[in-house]
């Protein structure tokens, strides 16, 4: 093998290395932000929901 081919096989496997350890390290960062309560759960209603009153959406969610 040439030195260019064994060069480009070393620095493919160092990409996917790379980029295999970028992928892990988001996936457990992930898995801390959605542990952690720091997150806001929102409660969405449709658009035609918008003019009744609150009052009324209360009664609808216990």
């Amino acid at each position: 093998m040439t030195y260019k081919f064994k060069s480009l096989i070393y620095f493919s496997c160092f990409v996917l290395a790379s980029l295999g350890y970028y992928l892990v390290e988001q996936h457990d960062e992930f898995q801390k932000q959605l542990q952690s309560k720091s997150y806001v759960e929102a409660d969405l209603h449709s658009a035609d929901e918008i003019d009744q009153p609150q009052e009324e959406l209360e009664e609808e969610n216990p």
